[in-house]
Order: C-alpha cells, then sequence, then structure tokens
C-alpha cells in the first residue's frame, strides 16, 4: 500500500487581515481559548510549530504565493532578557476588556501576530478559514484567505 504525503499550503494573513477589529477579536478569542499553555508554552508551541512544517507537510506562504520565510521564534518573543519581555507581550496580548468578551487593546507588531494566527490555524480545528469563514466586510478576505 502507498501512502502518499499531501502538503498543505497556509497562507500568512495581511496586515489589513491583522488590523481588522473583528478578524483581530476572532484571532484573540481562538488565542485565549488555548488555556493549557501558558505565555512561555504559547512561544514553544511556536517554535515547535515552525521546526515541524516539514514533518507536518506545511508549507508556509504569503498572500503574494512566495514562500515566507520562517523567523527565528526567539527573536520575536525574546524570553532571555531580563524583562521577559516575550512572555509579557503574549500576557498583554490575552488581556480582556472590562467586559472579559474583547481583548483590552490591538497589537501591531504584525510579525508577532502572523507567528500565532499560523499556529493556530494549523493546530485549531475550529479556527474557520476558507471559504467557511465569517466575512466581516466586503471590502477585504477574512483571515486565512
Amino acid at each position: 500500500m502507498s501512502s502518499q504525503s499531501k502538503t498543505q499550503i497556509i497562507f500568512t494573513a495581511t496586515k489589513t487581515q491583522l488590523s481588522c477589529r473583528p478578524c483581530y477579536q476572532h484571532l484573540w478569542r481562538s488565542t485565549v481559548s488555548l488555556t493549557h499553555l501558558s505565555s512561555g508554552g504559547l512561544i514553544v508551541a511556536i517554535e515547535e510549530f515552525f521546526r515541524d512544517t516539514d514533518i507536518l507537510g506545511i508549507v508556509i506562504r504569503n498572500p503574494n504565493g512566495t514562500l515566507w520565510p520562517i523567523p527565528k521564534v526567539w527573536e520575536i518573543f525574546p524570553c532571555d532578557d531580563d524583562n521577559e519581555s516575550g512572555r509579557r507581550w503574549i500576557s498583554n496580548l490575552k488581556r480582556p476588556d472590562e467586559t472579559g468578551n474583547r481583548p483590552k487593546a490591538m497589537c501591531r507588531c504584525f510579525v508577532k501576530l502572523q507567528c500565532i494566527e499560523l499556529l493556530i490555524h494549523a493546530k485549531t480545528a475550529s479556527y474557520a478559514r476558507g471559504l467557511d469563514a465569517k466575512r466581516c466586510s466586503l471590502a477585504h478576505f477574512p483571515l486565512g484567505w
């Protein structure tokens, strides 16, 4: 019996998608729902995902189709500095507003958001992408298109 490995192509989110409030809230809710991962655990999960993309048969591409250069996670989310700035950034990202239903603030660090969005897309089954994704506007495609 021959087995053929299927390659899954994941496209990175654009700045327009990551700065759209409904798309950002969708990403935030998905990130907060990963209660089994601490801030440091989320960084490790991103690093392991990027390390294992070839084993998983995943190719990450920019929206224009070119290969997305996988960054060094520990340079994007530094955890060896005195302030633990990578972990603190994740904690601040997860912080809700007074209602508890929305993020307290929107982050504009798109590379960090792209890394989190790619992990959630690949690892979370309920994260809707593609044709099933809810459209928040006719002006742009929702996350993952």
